[in-house]
């Protein structure tokens, strides 16, 4: 049975049968037109939202905040009212110089995952007296805020809701910890660039991401290799995307692109770039070298193919903002190694990029395991025979476009811009 659900300015269009208030159903006449906007499945019925499109106010009708008081009203206006009502959360990023305090959560959203302190307000309760509240309970010792650190909107893919996520800046006043044990199984600190590969909440990474920005000692301790284009402009907040190199620009080799004679641009990867730059998007390459890393391509000779491919890409008009390198051996703990988002925390702070506002191209699963750690959308790009190798491993990723090269990924970024929805989307675009 599918259910119509009307509402304009607080006030939702109901029938009275039988003494009860409910929605409309479909194939019942409406006295005013609609535009369709999101459905709701709750199994053994399903409720379809519209905007009724009216040149009045109808304070006749049951404004929402009423509903959940009265006997008279259907179970499933209740429950579609509710789901679409706005979640506020409030959590806090307590630092100890460059690094971050996260927690194991073991049960609820984050179960088995990493997040930073704080939760759900209770009703009539503030932010900021909500995550105070929150992180003393989960942790056992008094914390101290020093401000906001910005306010997000999130939800989840799928459904007509968002959650309003406040997060703060702080730090503890003890470190004799007293996890609470129903929640919380472990504490630790973290640096920045580790702490987004271990939390899935994206108000976590966010606000990890704008902790990093405005924390002097997080921007100091981070060191990530750059080609050397960047030149201390001042950061400007612009959309951007971070690619990948070898599989997405060039095309790979056997024995690795070791001298500016192998660099071999792959077809359509200059057009991709153009079109994302000729749309006001800034271009920030990002690649693991471990060639370098083996000392088989030594620095100075990495230098000269970036030099290749950047005087390659200005003969066609397009220009790269940076280019940077992980010149490290798989084992080493660096934080610039993909999936370590550390070149994309150095892009951040050399730009001012927004992770709301940029997408990572790339053809590998780490390439999307690394842009989904950054916070920001993901395009996995490669001919189908190699996807097909590596489907189930990218999975869990979700990236959000799939392409066979990196033309048709930029098309397909360019299709959905650099507005994203705050639900994000779980559904994979093949372009």
């Amino acid at each position: 049975m599918e259910h119509i659900y009307a509402e304009t300015d607080g006030q939702v269009y109901l029938v009275r049968e039988s003494g009860v208030l409910r929605f409309p159903r479909t194939g019942e006449p409406l006295p005013f037109k609609t535009e369709r906007q999101e459905s709701m499945d709750f199994g053994a019925y399903r409720v379809l939202k519209v905007k009724p499109l009216l040149d009045h106010h109808p304070e006749e009708w049951l404004g929402r905040d009423a509903i959940f008081d009265r006997d008279d009203v259907d179970p499933v206006v209740k429950q579609a009212v509710y789901t679409t009502m706005i979640r506020c959360v409030s959590e806090v990023v307590l630092s100890k110089g460059a690094r971050v305090l996260l927690v194991k959560a073991v049960r609820g959203f984050s179960k088995g995952h990493w997040n930073v302190p704080g939760g759900f307000m209770d009703y009539g309760e503030g932010p900021e007296a909500g995550v105070v509240r929150e992180a003393e309970e989960e942790i056992g010792v008094p914390v101290a805020l020093d401000g906001l650190l910005n306010v997000y909107v999130s939800g989840f893919p799928g459904k007509p809701s968002y959650t309003l996520g406040f997060v703060y800046q702080g730090h503890v006043l003890s470190e004799g910890f007293e996890l609470k044990p129903d929640e919380i199984e472990s504490a630790g600190w973290f640096t920045v660039d580790k702490g987004l590969t271990l939390t899935r909440n994206p108000f976590a990474k966010w606000g990890l991401v704008d902790f990093f920005l405005q924390s002097p000692e997080a921007r100091r301790s981070l060191r990530v290799k750059r080609h050397g284009l960047f030149r201390d402009a001042n950061a400007v907040v612009r959309p951007t995307v971070f690619l990948d190199r070898d599989g997405v620009i060039n095309r790979g080799r056997p024995g690795y692109v070791r001298r500016p004679a192998d660099f071999e641009f792959l077809p359509g990867a200059v057009e991709g770039m153009r079109r994302l730059q000729d749309a006001g998007w800034r271009l920030v390459i990002v690649t693991n070298q471990d060639a370098t890393g083996w000392k088989l391509v030594p620095e100075r000779q990495l230098a000269r193919i970036h030099d290749t491919m950047v005087r390659g890409l200005r003969s066609e008009g397009v220009e790269v903002a940076e280019v940077y390198y992980c010149p490290h051996p798989l084992l080493r703990d660096c934080p610039c190694r993909k999936p370590r988002p550390g070149m994309l925390l150095a892009a951040a702070r050399d730009f001012g990029v927004n992770p709301r506002m940029a997408w990572m191209i790339g053809d590998k699963v780490l390439d999307v395991a690394t842009g989904r750690a950054f916070g920001c959308r993901t395009a996995w790009v490669g001919p189908r025979d190699w996807r097909a190798r590596f489907r189930a491993e990218v999975r869990p990723w979700h990236p959000d476009v799939v392409a066979d090269d990196l033309l048709g990924a930029a098309k397909a970024i360019l299709r959905r811009g650099s507005a994203e929805d705050p639900r994000g989307s779980h559904d994979k675009v093949t372009a």
